[in-house]
């Protein structure tokens, strides 16, 4: 059966927010100081409350640290240092309460995320220390551009099958790294299918990161239903107010829709 997968961060207004909408699933998005001091007992003190009601809860990695967005492989060493401890705390907190973490090798497209045997490499030695610290506890998620996205040809040849990363499959992502054709999206979902463990929900035009409300966009929905039938996932919409979910609950609604005029049709 579909879900109902929200984000939030863990701010008291986002998250009586979300939990308005009874969710079965909560995803907390994470800020560099989060994992640190009273910030990471009041996070701890999150987890075990959603997991005592009966949510299920997972992690998103801090997208950036002072101000610059994280890439495993980084040019400067407090960058670097920051990764490494952040996932080392966020193993030991996943660990702790048995949850799961999204993490994002890379973000935007730059030098060390470009396309090349050598960022492989360190890419794939980067990752494979990561691991170190929690083998089952990261779920690897696609960019747009670079290389750990549905652009690289080689992503799952060279990167995913040898480590067997579990993924964080972002739908929009790989359909705008496909400049907007669903056929190579749905291709690409079957190929990863027993590598896919949790998926962020998004539509999109297909040109640039725009996080728009299902059914606004030109994602084909209805051929992806059945792999988002059997495993978790959150709507990741870009709202008018992150203090009011209603374009993720929307877009649940239309796929409830999409869903019931599917079985009607069969």
């Amino acid at each position: 059966m579909l879900k109902l997968g929200l984000k939030c961060t863990y701010d008291p207004e986002q998250l009586y927010d979300r939990l308005r909408y009874r969710p079965d699933i909560i995803e907390l998005h994470l800020h560099e100081d989060d994992l640190f001091r009273d910030k990471r007992k009041q996070l701890e003190n999150t987890i075990s409350m959603l997991l005592s009601l009966g949510y299920d809860v997972y992690l998103h990695h801090p997208i950036k640290f002072n101000g610059r967005y994280l890439n495993i492989i980084h040019e400067q060493k407090e960058d670097y240092l920051f990764y490494h401890s952040s996932t080392r705390i966020l193993a030991e907190i996943c660990l702790t309460h048995s949850i799961k973490c999204v993490i994002h090798p890379h973000y935007l497209p730059t030098a060390t995320s470009a396309i090349n045997k050598e960022n492989k490499d360190k890419t794939v030695n980067e990752i494979k220390q990561i691991l170190t610290y929690g083998k089952d506890v990261f779920l690897w998620e696609n960019s747009i551009h670079g290389l750990f996205t549905a652009e690289n040809t080689n992503w799952f040849e060279e990167i995913v099958k040898p480590l067997q990363l579990p993924l964080a499959y972002d739908i929009s992502h790989a359909f705008i790294s496909f400049k907007g054709d669903n056929s190579l999206l749905l291709e690409q979902i079957k190929k990863l299918d027993s590598y896919i463990h949790y998926f962020h929900v998004v539509d999109s035009e297909g040109q640039k990161h725009d996080g728009l409300q299902l059914g606004t966009g030109l994602i084909q929905w209805e051929p992806i239903l059945p792999f988002l039938m059997n495993r978790p996932y959150i709507y990741e919409i870009a709202l008018k107010d992150k203090t009011n979910a209603v374009e993720m609950y929307e877009s649940h609604l239309y796929l409830v829709r999409l869903l019931k005029n599917h079985s009607c049709m069969n």
